[in-house]
């Protein structure tokens, strides 16, 4: 490497710009950032993840030019279905992988994210070979994550695959998480291995260009609830929406915006007990975040039990972003539960307490919109002042 040349850093990610995903968008604006200070290389998978989508027309972002990516191709399967995403995920990772290896040399940097799980213990072992530093940016936690989601793997079969996740996140030089509770998962995770990776908490930031505050047209007597995002098997929905039922309260809407592996069982349920206040408006363009967020009085965030330390909903930070109070339904001592409960910005219920949820969802009505407005005006200042893009952009220029 000449004196006036940069070192190398190789960003590889199933997701990224122009596929429009939250996870395509974060690590965009990571590499963009980075290449003021690295020669940026790319490995990701196919432009767009997810062909079933439409385009955003408005969509603004703009990649660095001087950013080389090279996209693999993948294979074409339901992410929703468990063969589809299962033979996704061996497919692309092991296509990563090997692009990798034929470019990636000992003097490189690397950032890896976690999806798809397979190509982190596939990287790890290029490492011990090439000996590059190998940063690992961890979305999601596996093994662990399976439990959660419902996948009921043969014990020996989960121990199995701990054991070897474990061994290579040992390998990495830093572990970048989410936020406080993962940091502490993941230190678990190493502390039995002879080398012990940093562990760095960087955190998603709030998309304050944006999502703003907005004076929207809303419903004169219903209190709006909203879940906007993936409609998945991890965040609790089914669960959310007996507790409604079961609250009976006809001054109360529940809106869900996005689609999702429970979608259509969800839409079921609704159907079947002729719950006329859930309300599905299905998919949205990222550009009308703003417009979405502020379509309500109050925001949901739910993780469902067991998810300690394995994942951060990133969906929080646009949610403060807009001004608006959150409703977390999650482990109280996770990144979200501490992070709503110090900066006084929402409510939080462990999601066990059936009695507790309930009892709140009774109590909901256009009366209260005033307490939680002034929630939203501090979680706005909270997302300006401490998860600015800038911020959190700048806490990654700093650790790798």
């Amino acid at each position: 490497m000449s004196a006036t040349s940069k070192q190398i850093l190789w960003i590889i990610s199933e997701l990224f710009p122009p596929d429009e995903t939250s996870t395509a968008f974060i690590l965009g604006e990571i590499a963009n950032v980075m290449a003021k200070k690295y020669e940026v290389k790319v490995i990701c998978g196919p432009e767009i993840y997810d062909k079933r989508k439409k385009t955003d027309p408005n969509n603004k972002f703009v990649l660095d030019p001087q950013i080389s990516v090279t996209h693999v191709k993948g294979v074409d399967l339901d992410k929703n279905t468990f063969f589809g995403k299962a033979m996704r995920f061996a497919v692309i990772s092991r296509q990563l992988y090997t692009t990798a290896k034929k470019n990636i040399k000992e003097c490189d940097k690397v950032l890896l994210v976690t999806n798809p799980a397979p190509v982190v213990a596939l990287i790890s072992r290029l490492k011990r070979k090439r000996n590059f530093e190998l940063n690992i940016l961890v979305h999601d936690v596996f093994p662990e994550n399976t439990k959660p989601a419902g996948l009921k793997l043969p014990s020996w079969a989960y121990q199995f695959l701990k054991n070897l996740f474990d061994k290579a996140y040992s390998r990495a030089d830093q572990l970048i998480a989410l936020g406080r509770d993962m940091k502490q998962v993941l230190e678990q995770k190493v502390a039995w291995f002879e080398h012990h990776p940093k562990v760095t908490i960087i955190e998603n930031w709030a998309d304050l260009d944006i999502v703003s505050p907005m004076e929207l047209p809303m419903h004169p007597d219903k209190f709006v609830l909203e879940y906007a995002g993936n409609i998945g098997r991890v965040q609790g929905l089914q669960e959310m929406i007996e507790n409604l039922k079961e609250s009976s309260n006809d001054n109360l809407e529940f809106h869900l915006w996005g689609t999702g592996a429970e979608e259509n069982r969800l839409k079921d349920y609704t159907q079947s007990h002729k719950m006329s206040n859930v309300v599905f408006h299905g998919a949205y363009l990222r550009s009308k975040q703003s417009e979405v967020i502020n379509s309500c009085d109050m925001a949901l965030v739910t993780l469902t039990e067991g998810m300690f330390g394995l994942g951060v909903p990133s969906k929080t930070y646009n949610i403060m972003a807009a001004g608006k109070a959150v409703l977390f339904i999650g482990e109280p001592e996770s990144e979200i539960g501490l992070l709503v409960k110090e900066k006084q910005i929402g409510v939080v219920f462990k999601p066990d307490d059936k009695e507790g949820i309930v009892r709140f969802l009774a109590s909901l009505s256009k009366d209260k919109q005033p307490e939680f407005a002034e929630m939203g005006k501090r979680a706005r200042n909270v997302a300006e002042m401490e998860y600015a893009k800038d911020i959190i952009l700048n806490k990654f220029v700093e650790a790798i």
